[in-house]
């Protein structure tokens, strides 16, 4: 049975690209009954059809899935951020890096518009964490080769603030970008969190790209993230001091002889993080069941 993988969702009809072509394929009833939802990204096995249709028969075991964008088989998480105005909210890095270790993704930090301020600082702290980060300005076209060559061959998922130039970006990596996702958006209404309609956007070098709607500073916690202890497990500058707390249940917060506080206190974690930290964690630790 041939496999193919979604490249893109809308209501009950899904469009799958394999070896032989594209399919518009639906799902066997038993995905219903059995409450299984196909996403853009993921790998499939399917009948195909002789008009180029064909029925969805297996979704084959994903290594993670996100919610919005309804997604799955994430490569990158691509989180542009800019010193520039408007200036990215340290909060908002954090939750995207902490979204992409939640559901281990590799994240890269894009600072774009060093043209108009280098963001030394957010480069330096950033990348003395280990994360990869590259330097871009879409308006001279600085760093856009490294950029390319990082999302080579790969599925990313492009997120960032509001006004940051992601769509500037990715013009200028792929022309037409920015005319297919404003056909798509006005299509399906972007945004609407509840919408399955998903169209991954195929590059020439074999990737697939995603955008996301603009998320705000919790909008990854209330729809993604909603375990409180798995959340220290997201700041990997947490780990040599994880497990040497008083309490075997620290949480790292407000906690008498934490570890982590500790740390933070002595100048070895950076004190914004462990802000970013604390504040996620109240925000997933106070979630309703209903809201998870």
């Amino acid at each position: 049975m041939p496999q193919g993988k979604i490249v893109k969702t809308s209501s009950t009809l899904f469009t799958v690209r394999s070896a032989d072509g594209l399919f518009a394929c639906r799902p066997r009833g038993r995905f219903r009954l059995d409450g299984l939802v196909p996403l853009a990204g993921d790998e499939v096995l399917f009948e195909p059809r002789k008009d180029g249709s064909g029925v969805l028969t297996q979704i084959l075991p994903r290594k993670n899935a996100l919610v919005r964008p309804p997604v799955a088989n994430v490569d990158r998480l691509i989180i542009v951020i800019s010193a520039a105005p408007p200036v990215t909210a340290r909060l908002l890095i954090d939750s995207m890096t902490a979204l992409a270790e939640f559901y281990e993704i590799e994240p890269i930090l894009c600072l774009n518009k060093t043209d108009l301020d280098p963001g030394t600082e957010l480069a330096e702290l950033y990348a003395s964490l280990g994360y990869k980060l590259i330097a871009v300005s879409a308006a001279t076209g600085a760093g856009l080769e490294e950029l390319r060559e990082t999302m080579r061959g790969a599925f990313c998922v492009l997120t960032g603030n509001s006004g940051v130039g992601k769509s500037s970006i990715m013009n200028a990596l792929y022309p037409g970008f920015d005319a297919r996702t404003g056909e798509l958006s006005e299509r399906i209404g972007r945004g609407r969190q509840t919408t399955r309609h998903v169209e991954l956007l195929e590059t020439a070098d074999g990737g697939y790209v995603a955008d996301t709607p603009g998320y705000s500073s919790f909008d990854a916690i209330e729809m993604e993230m909603t375990e409180p202890k798995r959340l220290q497990f997201c700041f990997p500058e947490f780990e040599p001091y994880l497990g040497n707390c008083r309490y075997s249940d620290c949480a790292h917060a407000k906690d008498d002889d934490c570890a982590v506080r500790a740390a933070v206190a002595a100048g070895k974690i950076c004190e914004t993080r462990h802000e970013s930290y604390v504040r996620l964690y109240n925000r997933v630790k106070d979630l309703k069941e209903w809201e998870k």
